[in-house]
């Protein structure tokens, strides 16, 4: 039966071969960028599945309070993880991970080569045995039991070893707090599975200056610089054990705590929740965000549907050529349930050779994807039987979903009716096609309007005045001891370019990590009404060279020798934090408490507060200590673009000349602020690429749905010619139901369109106002496609000569 099927469905398809090749090729591209979507979404969602015993894993998180300001982090102090394991049953084991402070980048020699690298996080010899990593070499139980191992993901080991066995190795890692040689114990393959820790090698936490630091240092207050995993025994309530945990912060910090004038808590996030859900700051890695997720899976839906739609509204608007076929074989014979059979056959066969189509197109595509997503997909269909079981329920789903409308539709028509004439295309067949119409373009116009006001936000972002200079803003990383010594004299060697305006260092600059921070309090207040503030250790040249907006007193000068004993510089947050009005602030002192001694900084100047980290979040307060550069990180030069690359081949002489045998590497600020926003960035592009198929799609329905308005109204129109209509006139006849339709669908897509994004602004504390008039041209856009679409029908229909249409008549 079914092989007659085959027969008839490739019968149809000769014999309308242009409706055909607009279906198939509708419904491949939107079961391409359903497989796209996918395979995106599976990537995002097997993230941290690969751990054993998963719910039993979970991540101690700290929430910070100081007056009515609270902030949850994901880190917490060094002594909790052993504490917990020691001293709670419902404890099984515990593992830490640490992030040096000041280490952005380490230094690794290997036989005469450098290479700084990133992501290097210093781990507890447990860490492997309780997180799970796929390890080609080396075991997990004991990679790290011995202090100065380190194991390295498979893309450092090719890069440092080449194809030699990397295993048993010594290589020399720096920071600015040292040098000190490691050997491999262990090689993992980080494609195999996905974690939110993204690391490129990972140490033994005993094993550096500031590892050996912290690993014992009993601080419970501060010191919250580690990320404490734990893993509860089988059958532990994670709640009762969080129950317990103010407990243990009062008997170990209580007091502490008190004297600082800050409050602290700790509480449980589940491994499993941590990349998709979490939002705590202070995050290890980067993380997803759920909602994309869900609207993602939304579009991959959307898109299917409407290359159905497409199926079904062309299948329906065939009914009338179809009808004389089934009113036959139902007089000879053929039940409904047969013809029902067969419609679904053929609508199972267009499925097939779509998703055949669509998988070859998937794969030319990936390529780009993967750029466009940042993301390293593949599509190997036989060696993933969840990716093939997915292409089987697609092709499934699109045969059903399309076929079934048609098929129920087509096979309930009387004999007598069709024989007679009388069928026609019926009022309740056009209801339905243009109320998929409508859908079609609902989606369609709200995916535009989606991505014009995520462009205008991102368009804010480039755009909106941070509180100091980004543009032409060198920055160089001091990643090693050697370099931080050598500041001073790195410093003089750049000022003497003729390129560089202005140069200064700083610990920490916009844009970068900063784990300093401390309360201060204001002359006639107590410490309890104290205010947070983030600490920076500058020299005269980098408030200068960042050109901050001074409002009140003066900044930093080499003339001033007591600027570096007890003078800051403040932002107007903290200001007004302290209790100070920019009339009064400057010659007026602050106050923090720390190791029982009360400390005391003169206020010289006030600048405006700025953004150091995303327009997500608030402004925070900071202040500005002088020093002399002996624990500088970063070294910033204003610059001229003019002659920009001799300029730093210039540079990079001097690199060479004071600090010989590192590699010189440098960036832009405004390069690197722009990091914060890549995902952003990702997510506008893939949501116009896929906007734009939705919309392609949509017009190949209304493309063969014009042909067949054309088409069944030949001698309508032929009529109106010879009475006297226009060219335009007959363009407008059939052009302006669908006009009609796709501004019903604006009228839709606008509200709808207008909560979502209003959400999606409100993740940015600073942020555009929602912009009007993107709606409407997301309106116009889609008025002046769907007319292009139809007015070639439209135009093609109107030339024909009327006597060709009404020779019979």
């Amino acid at each position: 039966m079914f092989k007659n099927y085959l027969k008839l469905a490739l019968r149809n398809f000769l014999r309308f071969k242009g409706y055909s090749v607009l279906n198939i090729l509708g419904l491949a591209v939107g079961i391409a960028a359903c497989l796209l979507i996918v395979q995106h979404l599976r990537d995002e969602l097997r993230c941290d599945q690969q751990h054993p015993r998963l719910g039993d894993l979970y991540r101690v998180g700290t929430k910070f309070s100081v007056g009515d300001e609270t902030t949850e982090g994901a880190v917490s102090p060094s002594p909790l993880a052993r504490t917990l394991v020691q001293d709670y049953p419902e404890v099984e084991a515990a593992a830490r991970l640490f992030n040096a402070p000041m280490v952005d980048k380490y230094l690794i020699k290997f036989e005469g080569k450098s290479y700084f690298e990133q992501k290097g996080h210093l781990v507890d010899s447990t860490f492997f045995r309780l997180l799970k990593f796929d390890f080609v070499q080396g075991s997990p139980q004991h990679a790290l039991d011995e202090p100065n191992t380190v194991v390295l993901t498979t893309p450092l080991a090719r890069k440092i070893f080449g194809s030699a066995d990397p295993m048993h190795q010594t290589i020399q890692l720096s920071d600015p707090f040292g040098a000190y040689d490691f050997k491999v114990t262990g090689v993992i393959d980080p494609n195999t599975y996905r974690s939110h820790i993204d690391g490129n090698f990972y140490l033994n936490s005993r094993s550096t200056a500031s590892g050996q630091r912290f690993y014992d240092l009993q601080e419970w207050a501060g010191n919250n610089l580690y990320y404490t995993y734990i893993r509860l025994r089988e059958g532990a309530d994670p709640k009762a054990l969080e129950a317990k945990l103010p407990a243990l912060v009062e008997a170990k910090a209580g007091e502490r705590l008190r004297d600082l004038g800050f409050k602290k808590s700790h509480f449980l996030e589940p491994v499993s929740d941590i990349y998709l859900h979490s939002k705590l700051s202070y995050p290890v890695g980067p993380t997803g965000n759920i909602s994309m997720i869900y609207i993602f899976s939304a579009i991959a839906l959307f898109i299917l549907i409407i290359a159905c739609i497409n199926f079904m509204n062309l299948a329906t608007a065939k009914a009338t050529i179809r009808a004389r076929e089934v009113g036959v074989r139902k007089v000879v014979g053929a039940s409904r349930q047969m013809l029902i059979q067969q419609f679904l056959s053929e609508s199972l066969v267009f499925s097939v050779a779509a998703v055949l189509l669509a998988i070859a197109g998937a794969k030319l595509l990936l390529p780009w994807f993967n750029e466009l997503a940042g993301k390293q997909l593949h599509l190997a269909l036989f060696e993933d039987p969840v990716l093939l079981a997915w292409i089987v329920g697609i092709a499934l789903f699109t045969a059903l979903l399309a076929g079934s409308y048609p098929a129920l539709y087509l096979s309930r028509f009387s004999p007598v009716s069709i024989f007679r004439g009388k069928l026609g295309d019926k009022f309740s067949a056009r209801q339905v096609r243009r109320a998929l119409v409508v859908l079609q373009f609902v989606v369609s116009i709200g995916l535009i309007q989606g991505i014009l006001v995520i462009q205008q936000q991102l368009n804010f972002i480039q755009s909106k005045d941070l509180g100091f200079e980004k543009d032409a803003r060198l920055v160089v990383q001091l990643n090693t001891s050697g370099a931080v010594e050598k500041y001073p004299a790195l410093r003089q060697e750049f000022v003497k370019q003729s390129g560089v305006l202005t140069a200064g260092g700083s610990t920490a600059i916009p844009g970068g990590p900063n784990i300093q921070d401390m309360l201060f309090y204001g002359e006639g207040k107590s410490a309890e009404e104290n205010t947070h503030s983030y600490v920076h250790y500058v020299d005269p040249g980098y408030l200068k060279t960042m050109q901050f907006r001074l409002l009140a007193g003066r900044l930093f000068d080499e003339g001033h020798p007591t600027d570096s004993v007890d003078a800051a510089v403040i932002s107007e947050s903290l200001m007004r934090g302290l209790g100070y009005t920019l009339e009064n602030a400057v010659g007026h002192k602050f106050f923090w408490n720390w190791d029982g001694t009360v400390h005391t900084q003169n206020i010289v100047g006030v600048i405006g507060d700025f953004h150091a980290a995303s327009l997500r979040d608030a402004m925070d307060a900071h202040t500005f200590f002088c020093t002399s550069g002996e624990e500088f990180t970063y070294l910033v030069a204003g610059i001229s673009t003019e002659n920009l690359r001799p300029l730093i081949g210039s540079l990079e002489a001097s690199w060479k000349r004071v600090n010989p045998g590192e590699p010189f590497e440098y960036y832009f600020l405004d390069e690197k602020l722009q990091q914060a926003y890549l995902a952003d960035q990702r997510t506008s592009g893939l949501i116009t690429a896929f906007t734009i198929l939705a919309l392609f799609i949509s017009c190949l329905g209304l493309f063969g749905l014009a042909a067949f308005a054309a088409e069944s109204r030949t001698k309508e129109i032929g009529v109106r010619k010879v009475l006297g209509a226009s060219i335009g006139n007959i363009v407008s006849l059939l052009s302006k139901d669908f006009i009609l339709l796709v501004l019903f669908a604006m009228l839709i897509a606008t509200p709808i369109a207008w909560y979502f994004m209003r959400s999606w602004l409100q993740e940015f504390h600073y942020h555009v106002n929602m912009p009007w008039w993107a709606f409407a041209l997301a309106g116009v856009v889609a008025i002046l496609v769907t007319f292009v679409t139809v007015s070639g029908q439209s135009l093609k229909a109107a030339l024909t000569n009327p006597v060709k249409s009404l020779r019979s008549e």
